[in-house]
């Protein structure tokens, strides 16, 4: 009985492991945001693009310190079949996130998401939050903080291979 009741624990104990270290592939959550000069920009734009969403706002200071290398890639990756999307958070107003876009001349799609409702869809609690998904929607992996991103330039790679 004893070794039974090991062996069911030991079984539940793997299956849980593999629930939560196995990704499980998910469409990503559906958003409807204006970017900063009004234009709509919804999971439908996701289509076709391998898309790394960035959850961001101007005073977090991991934010600030991985932005450089969000839009060196932004830049590296231009012509191809990828976007980046910021997607900013209400810790500063509005008129900080276009006076931050402005002064480092992001050069991707931004957003503000003022009732946070875009990053309760995603899950984000932390910031910054980064999503990497493929170009039929999917997510592929999340990155709470700061990608590597020579794993991650290895992973768009393959991804555009497809």
């Amino acid at each position: 009985m004893k070794k039974l009741l090991t062996l069911a624990a030991v079984a539940l104990v793997g299956a849980l492991l593999a629930f939560v270290l196995i990704p499980d592939s998910k469409t990503a959550p559906a958003f409807n945001l204006p970017d900063l000069n009004g234009k709509p920009v919804s999971n439908a734009d996701l289509q076709g693009k391998v898309t790394f969403i960035n959850f961001w706002f101007p005073s977090c200071p991991g934010c600030v310190s991985e932005m450089p290398k969000v839009i060196k890639m932004a830049k590296d990756y231009q012509g191809k079949d990828f976007q980046v999307l910021g997607i900013a958070e209400p810790f500063d107003p509005l008129e900080s996130v276009h006076e931050y876009v402005k002064q480092y001349g992001l050069p991707f799609t931004v957003m503000y998401d003022p009732d946070k409702a875009a990053a309760q869809a995603f899950g984000t609690q932390v910031y910054p939050t980064s999503f990497l998904i493929d170009k039929q929607g999917v997510v592929l992996k999340t990155f709470v903080g700061e990608p590597d991103f020579g794993k991650l330039y290895q992973e768009i790679d393959r991804e555009l291979a497809k």
